[in-house]
């Protein structure tokens, strides 16, 4: 018997699946079909992943499922998203409650093309690829979102094609009624030689009550060069499990900035990364900055499978009043993946002692000739540079969000986009602007 949460919110989505889920999905192709009803399979048997499971060892899961949620359809409120950025010059593409407002979004420029459900999976090559990337019979978040989602894009680059603007992704959660559980996909494919950029922002509207579970399946092609960005601004009534499965090809680079800088109360993030190419190269930056009792839990792999790449991972973390951050970072170098390069780096700050960090950095190396490292650390603020703050007139408040700043400046520095940097800093300043500062 699997060691998994079986509640009343796993027996009511049990129960729903052949009888009202399978037949809403009947316009579906087989294909698709026989990929869910091997997911349910998957997910009926393993139920939620508990703290039993070695990958949520330190994820309770529990103490969001204590709420009965339901896979019904929240209520949707169109009302207009105001959460862009300023000064960003970009596509938007709106989602409330999963589903795409159409009169929010924009018309993307040529060489761009982006599907929503019904038309994503009327094409049969995109409903084939849906499903075929992120492949993984023992994570049973990814077997529920398989077998449940609803909604389903595609972002297709063309080949050949440097996209100029960014796109902005929004997520927007808002009033959804009873609490509900929203599972939804995005397939990205960045065909060869392509260059562009994707933004996506959470938010909430602080009455949502939802678990989201959102998978995005990406694909990048020889040569092409993708960037894209995860900022976390939602309130504490989201709840957000994310998977996210990045395949990359002969010389293509991939570019990710994972951000949480919100207030949800509960993020899993998983980031899987495989290097299929040679000469491929992979940049990953992430911080969290947590208080209250918010829990983040970042997990990525990147795994190493050809010769002559490079790979650099950098997360920093703050924890504040009794909040939980969890990093779990695994490089895997496989056989053929001589002359690899790869460095993995996780900081953290502890400004209360009641807050905790679980960081386990991950190295298996199976090729000789490698260049790796990894490290982690977890400390305080500087005494002695506050000090030295304090003696120039600084206030203690204002001294340590200067050390704070300064701490996470390696990681959003190098984000290449000016808006978003001060987007960035804005909602750092936001959540920094707390008691807890001065009180830890």
């Amino acid at each position: 018997m699997e060691q998994g949460i079986f509640n009343s919110t796993y027996q009511s989505l049990i129960e729903s699946f052949e009888k009202d889920h399978l037949p809403e999905r009947s316009f579906e192709d087989e294909t698709l079909l026989a990929k869910r009803a091997a997911a349910f399979q998957v997910f009926s048997r393993k139920g939620f992943p508990s703290i039993k499971d070695e990958e949520w060892r330190f994820t309770n899961l529990n103490r969001i499922l204590k709420q009965d949620f339901s896979l019904r359809p929240p209520s949707i409120s169109f009302a207009k998203a105001e959460e862009s950025i300023a000064g960003l010059d970009a596509c938007r593409l709106v989602l409330i409650n999963g589903v795409l407002a159409i009169e929010q979004s924009d018309v993307l420029p040529e060489g761009l093309i982006f599907l929503d459900t019904q038309a994503a999976l009327a094409n049969p090559s995109y409903s084939q690829l849906l499903g075929s990337i992120a492949v993984d019979d023992n994570n049973a978040m990814l077997a529920f979102n398989t077998a449940f989602f609803k909604n389903f894009y595609v972002l297709h680059v063309k080949a050949k094609k440097l996209i100029e603007k960014p796109i902005h992704l929004i997520h927007k959660f808002s009033e959804a009624g009873s609490p509900s559980i929203i599972p939804y996909r995005l397939l990205v494919i960045a065909e060869e030689l392509s260059e562009s950029t994707l933004i996506e922002t959470f938010h909430s509207d602080g009455q949502a009550s939802v678990l989201a579970s959102y998978v995005s399946e990406v694909q990048v092609a020889q040569s092409a060069v993708l960037h894209t960005h995860l900022i976390n601004a939602a309130a504490e009534d989201l709840n957000l499990i994310h998977h996210r499965e990045v395949e990359q090809f002969k010389t293509s680079v991939y570019n990710n900035s994972n951000l949480a800088l919100g207030n949800a109360a509960f993020i899993r993030n998983n980031f899987n990364c495989r290097l299929k190419g040679s000469v491929t190269e992979t940049n990953l930056l992430g911080s969290y900055i947590t208080n209250g009792t918010q829990h983040v839990d970042n997990h990525t792999v990147v795994d190493h499978q050809m010769p002559n790449s490079n790979s650099m991972e950098l997360y920093k973390g703050i924890m504040m009043d009794r909040s939980h951050g969890v990093f779990n970072g695994k490089i895997f170098v496989r056989l053929d993946a001589q002359k690899t390069n790869a460095f993995q780096q996780n900081n953290n700050i502890l400004l209360s002692d009641q807050a905790t960090i679980n960081s386990k950095p991950q190295l298996e190396i199976f090729a000789d000739d490698v260049k790796c490292s990894h490290g982690s650390t977890v400390g305080q603020i500087d005494e002695q540079a506050l000090f030295y703050l304090k003696t120039r007139g600084i206030s203690e408040e204002r001294a340590r969000k200067m050390l704070i700043e300064a701490f996470v400046l390696d990681v959003h520095s190098r984000i290449p986009i000016k808006a978003l940097q001060e987007y960035v800093l804005q909602l750092l300043q936001a959540k920094l602007d707390t008691d807890s500062l001065v009180t830890a």
